[in-house]
C-alpha cells in the first residue's frame, strides 16, 4: 500500500504504524495529522474511500469522526472529581437539574458516565 503525505524527522515511527494498519490490519482507507505546537509534523493518507475500493483517499477527502472528544470529556471530568469539584456518587441532579425530569432524579453521575443510566438514545 502506498501512504501519501509526509512525516516530520523524529515522528517516522507514526508513519510505519500508520502503514502498518495496511499492512497487517487490513485497512482499507485512512488519514492521520498530527499537530505539534502549532506545526503540522504528521500528515498522510492511503488506501481507497468508497465501498469498493475504486476511488482513491486523497488529500482532504472527507471523513465521519465517532466518538472523537469521549476521552477528553472522561478526563476533563475525572480531573474535575479529583480537584473535588464534581462528586461522582452525587445526583446528576446535582448539577444539572432539568435531568431530574421523567424518573431520573436518582441516578448518579457515575452511572451516567458509565453508560448505566438507562437513557436510551437512537
Amino acid at each position: 500500500m502506498r501512504v501519501n503525505g509526509t512525516v516530520a524527522k523524529g515522528f517516522e515511527p507514526v508513519a510505519e504504524a500508520f502503514a502498518a494498519n495496511f499492512a497487517r490490519l487490513g485497512e482499507r482507507g485512512a488519514a492521520v495529522a498530527v499537530y505539534r505546537d502549532g506545526h503540522r509534523v504528521v500528515d498522510l493518507w492511503a488506501g481507497t474511500r468508497d465501498v469498493d475500493g475504486s476511488a482513491p483517499w486523497e488529500r482532504g477527502t472527507a471523513q465521519i469522526v465517532r466518538s472523537a472528544t469521549k476521552g477528553v470529556a472522561a478526563a476533563a471530568l475525572l480531573l474535575l472529581h479529583q480537584r473535588g469539584l464534581l462528586d461522582l456518587d452525587a445526583p446528576v441532579g446535582a448539577y444539572w437539574p432539568e435531568f431530574k425530569a421523567a424518573g431520573k432524579e436518582r441516578t448518579l453521575v457515575r452511572d451516567l458516565l458509565a453508560h448505566r443510566a438507562g437513557v436510551p438514545v437512537l
